[in-house]
């Protein structure tokens, strides 16, 4: 059914596009778009902006071209505005916007749904009503082709949503909320981490409306309003929080395509800070460096332990309730135990501040404390992503890492060690790997 669809759509697409001749092909886009005399605003903002030569080169480039009618249909005012010498940069972003590098036929826009521009982030095409369209944009004509490059015009001008700095100071107040929002959060100031979340989506709301997604506006007014009218304020600070994430996590996705690089070499993320937010038992060594493959010593500890493979969820929620009944503090990090060739979580454990607090043995909902002995581990920490696949990598690591040093072995059940909670946004979590190891004879 949605091959058939896209298939359809390619067909439609295929009646839209321009007959065209040699003498286009033959000309560059710029040479082109002066030709049809349908692009003067056009033209003349990208004069404005320095960008005449780019866009001659020897490319190839794909024009979203907004035409006359297009820069009419702004609000008065705001063409000659964009064409003032001090808003030259703003000019240049939304002319980027416009532009996408390589040759994007109107075909590759159906299939793939969406296309990085030059100013770095994605227009997204969708095909309505027996039109395609870019963003809100109808698309008039497609697949002009050019002598570097394509051509295909629009009727709006595309306008991006959100700029980098806007969106990087509004990632880093999500962020510094959270930071103070979850250890209050953890230590039942529910009210506290109420307010300090809803000072953060009322300020990204007052700093940034004009510029904010209107669906993350959206989100967070829902949000807000829904607060306002409860007194319960541990749901309250989740309501909050699941909206500045949506809000983050659309962020997040905008900012990955700024820049992409490929490294030779994964280098350790050493401005990474680990957001610990509870205390970690006694004598427990710090968290480690990311995607570096370290030494640490453990003490003796008492543990909380549940055993499964399945219903990751489950297992958390009983040992939740087994600390609760107890009276017994949360504590970072949860330790699960993992097998060393699928990566795959064999139980799950939540560790006591200390080896004197409550007693050992089989405990109702399937919990079973134990003390578990001092030991030496190797370790990894990841950032974000703890899919089976990146634990994989990470046991690899490790299993090289003791390929090369003979002086350490193998002694025991590999595990996963997570730092945070799902209050914590995903790309800021933090997991480590470990391998227990003994001296070899």
């Amino acid at each position: 059914m949605k091959n058939a669809k896209k298939l359809i759509c390619t067909v439609v697409v295929a009646l839209m596009t321009l007959s065209v001749g040699a003498e286009t092909k033959s000309k560059t886009l710029l040479e082109v778009a002066q030709k049809t005399g349908q692009f003067k605003t056009l033209l003349a903002a990208i004069d404005a902006a320095g960008l005449r030569s780019a866009l001659s080169g020897k490319g190839p480039l794909t024009v979203l071209a907004p035409t006359d009618k297009a820069f009419s249909d702004l609000p008065p005012g705001t063409v000659s505005e964009l064409l003032k010498k001090e808003n030259r940069e703003k000019l240049i972003s939304i002319l980027k916007y416009h532009v996408i590098a390589g040759e994007v036929r109107a075909k590759d826009l159906v299939n793939n749904g969406t296309a990085a521009t030059l100013e770095g982030s994605e227009v997204q095409a969708s095909f309505r009503q027996g039109r395609l369209n870019v963003n809100k944009a109808n698309v008039l004509s497609t697949d002009i082709v050019t002598a570097n490059g394509v051509i295909h015009v629009i009727d709006k001008v595309l306008i991006p949503e959100l700029g980098m700095d806007t969106a990087a100071q509004i990632k880093n107040l999500i962020e510094f909320a959270i930071d103070k929002g979850v250890p209050t959060f953890n230590k039942e100031q529910y009210e506290a981490s109420s307010a300090i979340y809803y000072i953060c989506a009322k300020s990204i709301l007052d700093l940034s409306k004009d510029e904010l997604k209107t669906d993350m506006q959206k989100i967070l007014k829902s949000a807000l309003k829904t607060v306002s009218k409860s007194r319960d304020f541990s749901d309250n600070a989740w309501t909050l929080r699941r909206a500045l994430d949506k809000v983050y996590n659309s962020l997040e996705q905008k900012t990955s395509h700024q820049k992409q690089t490929i490294p030779t070499k994964k280098k350790t993320d050493s401005k990474f800070k680990v957001l610990i937010e509870s205390k970690m038992p006694e004598g427990f060594p710090a968290p480690g460096p990311v995607n570096e493959v370290i030494v640490k010593n453990y003490p003796a500890y008492r543990a909380a332990r549940v055993a499964g493979t399945s219903m990751q969820n489950f297992s958390f929620m009983r040992l939740f309730g087994h600390i609760k009944k107890n009276n017994i503090s949360m504590t970072a990090p949860v330790e699960m135990a993992i097998g060393k060739n699928d990566g795959k979580q064999r139980s799950m454990a939540f560790l006591y501040r200390s080896t004197d607090i409550g007693s050992t043995g089989k405990q109702s909902g399937g919990v079973n404390v134990v003390d578990l002995p001092s030991k030496r581990y190797i370790s990894i920490g990841i950032r974000g992503n703890n899919s089976t696949s990146v634990i994989k990598q990470s046991i690899e690591k490790l299993e090289n890492w003791l390929s090369q040093n003979k002086q350490f072995s193998a002694d025991g059940e590999h595990r996963l060690l997570g730092y945070n909670s799902p209050m914590v946004p995903a790309s800021k979590r933090y997991w480590e790997v470990q391998v227990p190891v003994k001296r070899a004879n």
